[in-house]
């Protein structure tokens, strides 16, 4: 593993109570979850770490076929039943260089009219994954006649991983606003010596064309659990 990589395995052993070597090496590792009602499987490689309440330990460790946990038909089996998954999703991360496109504005406030218009003209879920409420000033915005077309910001984790989510009004989508913003997050975040982190749905395939297209590298597939 090179040395930028390695440093994202450092982020996710502290996040997630196991070693680093865990990411380092092919095979599979199960820990305790921080939070009891959480399972969280993340496939990086070769290496598979699962995190989980100590009562699945004994269930996940018996799976034949470890590598199959980071997919539904597998993961949820093992579950009580109503628990809530999200995912697969996918995690990349920006090692290069960026520069804040031209057209782009800031947020500063999180009261703005535009972006409570912005959040009323999309759903509940796509709002709570773009994470905007966790995401520290400023944001970033598109900005058409006068409303915010599409924002993006980020999360900072553990003082050095800046998370970006990003979310677009579905009448704008498709013409390149929701790419704009986020490079602009990005390279505010590079900015600070921040390393910018881009999670999105496995499914959501233009999510991906817009990490691709800014450089953004795959590092693991992940899928959580949310249990009743």
């Amino acid at each position: 593993m090179d040395l930028k990589h390695s440093a994202v395995a450092a982020f996710w052993a502290e996040r997630l109570g196991c070693p680093v070597s865990a990411f380092e090496r092919p095979g599979f590792s199960v820990v305790s979850h921080p939070q009891p009602d959480r399972v969280f499987v993340m496939a990086a490689g070769a290496a598979l770490v699962v995190a989980a309440p100590e009562a699945l330990h004994a269930h996940l460790r018996a799976v034949p076929n470890a590598a199959a946990l980071v997919t539904p038909e597998a993961l949820r089996p093992l579950l009580p039943s109503g628990a809530r998954l999200i995912g697969p999703a996918r995690i990349a991360y920006l090692h290069g260089a960026l520069s804040t496109p031209d057209g782009v504005m800031r947020v500063t406030s999180a009261g703005d009219r535009r972006l409570r218009a912005l959040r009323e003209g999309v759903t509940p879920e796509e709002w709570q994954h773009a994470n905007l409420d966790a995401a520290e000033p400023p944001l970033f915005g598109w900005r058409v006649g006068d409303a915010i077309a599409a924002a993006a910001g980020f999360e900072r984790l553990l003082g050095r991983v800046a998370h970006i989510g990003v979310v677009a009004d579905a009448r704008h989508r498709a013409r390149g606003y929701g790419r704009a913003v986020v490079q602009a997050a990005a390279a505010h975040a590079l900015a600070l010596g921040l390393l910018p982190q881009y999670q999105t749905l496995a499914a959501n395939a233009p999510a991906l064309r817009i990490a691709e297209s800014l450089g953004f590298e795959p590092f693991a597939t992940t899928l959580a659990a949310r249990l009743s």
